[in-house]
C-alpha cells in the first residue's frame, strides 16, 4: 500500500512532468495589459478564480467524479476558450502517459486533467478532502509563480500569498459542500475575456 499523502506530494510536485509551468490560464495577457501589478491584485484574481471561476468548477467536477459520475465531456464543454480546452486536454494527456508508464494505471485518452486526477485518486483510494486541498493549492501556487516571474513580484510576496491561500482554500471548502453539477458556471468573466486576448498576443511565453 502506498501512502496517499506521499502520492499527492509526488503528483503535485513541480518535478512531476505534466508541464503545468507552461500554462498561465490567461494571466500572461492580464499582466501584459497592466491589469495586475502587485501582490494584492494577484490575491484578488486568485480569490475570484477560487470562489467564482475555474477552481470552483473543478471542485464540483472532482466531487462528482468521486460520486461516480462520468463527466469528461461536460468538463471539456465548460472550457470558455480554445486555449482553455487545449490546456485541459494536454495536461490530462501528460498525466495519463505518466500514470501508464510509471504507475501502471491506464486512463482514457484525450480526457481533461481534472478528470484524470479524479480517476487516479479514486484508484489509489485517496481521500477526497486530501485530494482537493492538494489540487487547489498546487493550482494556485503555479499561478503565483507566474506572477512572481512576470509582473514581477518578490519571492517573499509569492510565499505570503501561498500562506494566505491556505486559509482561503479552507474558507472556500467550508462554504462549498452543497455545490453540485447544477452549480457549474462562472461569474469571473474578466479571466475568460483575457484568456481570449491571450490567443492574439504579439509575443508570449505561456501556451495559455
Amino acid at each position: 500500500m502506498k501512502d496517499p499523502l506521499q502520492i499527492l506530494q509526488i503528483w503535485f510536485s513541480s518535478s512531476f512532468p505534466v508541464g503545468s509551468y507552461a500554462y498561465s490560464h490567461g494571466l500572461e495577457a492580464i499582466i501584459d495589459h497592466k491589469k495586475i501589478n502587485n501582490k494584492e491584485d494577484v490575491s484578488e484574481f486568485l480569490n475570484a478564480l477560487l470562489f467564482y471561476g475555474t477552481l470552483r468548477n473543478d471542485y464540483i467536477f472532482l466531487n462528482s467524479i468521486y460520486k461516480g459520475d462520468e463527466i469528461n465531456d461536460l468538463i471539456l464543454a465548460s472550457a470558455s476558450t480554445k486555449e482553455r480546452r487545449i490546456e485541459m486536454i494536454d495536461l490530462g494527456n501528460s498525466f495519463r502517459k505518466i500514470m501508464k508508464d510509471s504507475w501502471e494505471l491506464s486512463l482514457a485518452d484525450n480526457t481533461a486533467f481534472v478528470y484524470c486526477i479524479g480517476k487516479a485518486a479514486l484508484h489509489f483510494k485517496i481521500n477526497f478532502n486530501d485530494l482537493i486541498r492538494f489540487y487547489l493549492q498546487s493550482y494556485i501556487s503555479n499561478l503565483i509563480n507566474v506572477c512572481v516571474k512576470h509582473i514581477p513580484i518578490s519571492q517573499k510576496d509569492g510565499q505570503t500569498l501561498n500562506v494566505r491561500f491556505i486559509d482561503q482554500i479552507q474558507k472556500f471548502l467550508n462554504q462549498s459542500k452543497k455545490l453540485s453539477l447544477k452549480d457549474i458556471g462562472t461569474t469571473f468573466f474578466v479571466a475568460d475575456i483575457f484568456a481570449i486576448k491571450h490567443e492574439n498576443l504579439d509575443s508570449r511565453i505561456y501556451l495559455t
